[in-house]
């Protein structure tokens, strides 16, 4: 009794140490962990067409953890690069639109209609002040950008290390699996259905997620492309970017644009980029499609097995990306599945008990 106590407490201290030494990894560890779940069908699949090709049959899983880890790479930094690389490239035009914003608000406060004279006395004070303590706002703004560029590297530093993780987690999943799954003290049937259930679930709403981001840049990318000043291949990636931010979302991007033609006087343009983008973004991709495209690889993954329930993913992934922000869309399904397999397990056992 003693030495099976004294056990138990070793075990529970050498986690706690653990957990202590790695504490600032643990978030990393575990996104970079959900990741690799979710892509554990492609993982396999380039397993398969790997293990066909006799050279290579030796190193298949160094080289699909590579080509799984390329892949992540892509979707993760490649919109970074291209956006920061057209504004280096492309410094005045930025500038422009920032010199028009600020002359175009000017000619709207100085011609009010009548019924907002009454606000030309509050600007005004206010343009006073704001020149009066020109010195501190400047310096004021320096420090938020400079927080917010010291926010962006801690982002990308972030990003670097759940990708390093995945790699590692990828490379050795099997030796992990086979060395960790007879710990768990539950019936082999039981971990292979919560394992399925998880790499279903997380999978669906990662390339669920994936797959609205690009519906929605092509389709705010091809109906830019008929407007003049905009590129449609930066506001294309831009809207699926931002696709993935709660709340907000795309209007970050088409707002800001309406109210840029509003102010060059093209107000029937700034109403057709404003109708468009919450139809067709806000309202049809966000919506309706992402409902679809789930509902396909929910069905696509399950493999004719009871999956849980397409509403209760999508709304796992709403409810994941407005609790956890960008990496709540593998942490919502995540937890859901946790639980669903969980309530599943209770069930079960409840039946079993009730037939004796």
């Amino acid at each position: 009794m003693q030495s099976n106590l004294f056990v138990k407490v070793m075990i529970f201290t050498a986690f706690t140490l653990m957990i202590w030494l790695f504490f600032p990894f643990l978030k990393s560890f575990f996104v970079a962990f959900l990741l690799v779940t979710a892509f554990t069908p492609l993982h396999d699949l380039a397993d398969r067409r790997l293990v066909r090709i006799g050279r290579l049959r030796g190193y298949r899983e160094m080289i699909s953890a590579s080509l799984m880890t390329l892949a992540l790479f892509l979707v993760l930094f490649v919109p970074i690069l291209f956006f920061v690389y057209y504004v280096a490239t492309h410094p005045s035009e930025i500038m422009k639109i920032g010199y028009t914003f600020q002359s175009q608000t000017m000619r709207l406060v100085s011609h009010l209609p009548d019924s907002l004279v009454w606000m030309e006395k509050i600007i005004a004070t206010l343009i006073v002040k704001a020149s009066e303590n020109q010195a501190q706002i400047v310096s004021t703004l320096a420090v938020s950008f400079g927080n917010g560029v010291l926010g962006f590297l801690g982002a990308l530093g972030e990003m670097l290390m759940i990708v390093v993780f995945f790699f590692f987690l990828a490379w050795y999943r099997r030796p992990l699996t086979l060395e960790n799954a007879p710990i768990i003290p539950l019936r082999r049937v039981v971990r292979q259905e919560f394992v399925k259930d998880m790499i279903s679930t997380t999978a669906a709403g990662f390339y669920t997620l994936i797959g609205v981001a690009v519906a929605q840049g092509l389709a705010f990318g091809i109906f830019i492309a008929f407007f003049e000043r905009y590129d449609p291949w930066l506001f294309g990636l831009m809207i699926a970017v931002t696709s993935v931010i709660p709340i907000v979302g795309t209007a970050l991007v088409w707002i800001p644009i309406a109210i840029n033609e509003f102010f060059n006087g093209n107000s029937v343009n700034a109403m057709i980029i404003i109708m468009y983008s919450w139809a067709m973004l806000s309202f049809f991709i966000d919506n309706i499609v992402r409902l679809i495209i789930l509902q396909q690889v929910n069905r696509l993954l399950s493999h004719g097995r009871q999956s849980i329930n397409d509403f209760l993913i999508f709304f796992a992934i709403i409810a994941g990306l407005a609790t956890f922000g960008f990496w709540g869309f593998i942490l919502g399904p995540a937890i859901v599945a946790f639980v669903v397999t969980l309530l599943r397990m209770l069930r079960r056992k409840h039946v079993s008990r009730s037939r004796l």
